[in-house]
């Protein structure tokens, strides 16, 4: 069975590396990244139309290059969404608009295996190594080896946090700053006071509790600076933005070249 590379980055204090895979069905993107040396993509179901079989071949094809899977699920879907992703192998799942400690408990109830939860049982899947793993070796596994990442993206969130922390089993805290700056009244504001003020909240409240936290990050430099705070789970980097990037430098280039032409 395979060993999750996000967490034993995060069990030796070291920065995860986590980037975006969402401009469509991309298995061979979610192979390059595993290639290049990253250590998980996140996947978005709640703000594309992924089907679970399209999520599968990202996953599958993710296993193949040893990288880890994140799948940001819709929460609302009913409690198998919180381990549909895990049976086809990723490695951790993403829960959106977590705001109280009840909420929490509910993400952990449904995700993990007894004793520290009551996640539905099945054993021939993917992550169970297609049936061939013992299947108690199986549970106490995927209990170790799966992680699981709450977004705090809601003033209540911030508000609830130190209760939030303290529920066992959350791995991690992903700020969702954009939701979050909407949230307190301060749509993309991100260097609004209460914004800062919130994440130092966040991040605080996981210091206290053993629980690793991250955000989107700007740049390599933005990430450095919050790594210094004590970030730990890095997302850096999506595709859509590469490619916006590429094509709007090629508009650019081409038209250049055509005023040169004329003169």
């Amino acid at each position: 069975m395979r060993r999750s590379k996000v967490l034993e980055k995060l069990r030796n204090d070291e920065p995860v590396l986590c980037t975006n895979i969402n401009a469509g069905v991309l298995p061979l993107l979610m192979e390059m990244a595993g290639k290049v040396g990253i250590d998980a993509v996140w996947i978005d179901m709640e703000h594309r139309d992924y089907s679970w079989s399209d999520v599968k071949q990202m996953v599958t094809a993710g296993r193949l290059a040893d990288i880890d899977s994140m799948v940001r699920i819709r929460k609302g879907e009913g409690y198998t969404t919180f381990f549909r992703p895990l049976e086809d192998g990723a490695a951790g799942i993403m829960v959106p608009h977590v705001t109280t400690a009840d909420e929490a408990r509910d993400v952990i109830r449904n995700a993990k295996f007894a004793p520290e939860g009551l996640r539905g049982l099945e054993t021939v899947m993917q992550d169970a190594d297609c049936s061939l793993a013992d299947a108690h070796e199986y549970m106490q596994h995927a209990n170790r080896e799966t992680f699981i990442a709450i977004q705090i993206e809601d003033r209540e969130g911030v508000d609830a946090i130190d209760e939030i922390a303290a529920v066992a089993g959350i791995d991690i805290f992903f700020i969702g700053i954009g939701d979050l700056t909407q949230s307190y009244g301060k749509p993309l504001d991100f260097e609004n006071p209460q914004i800062t003020d919130a994440i130092s909240k966040i991040s605080a409240a996981a210091a206290r509790n053993n629980v690793h936290w991250g955000m989107p990050c700007r740049s390599v430099e933005h990430a450095g600076e919050l790594i210094d705070r004590g970030a730990r789970f890095i997302s850096l980097g999506a595709d859509i933005y590469v490619m916006a990037q590429f094509y709007q430098k090629l508009h650019g280039e081409f038209h250049d070249m055509l005023k040169k032409r004329k003169g």
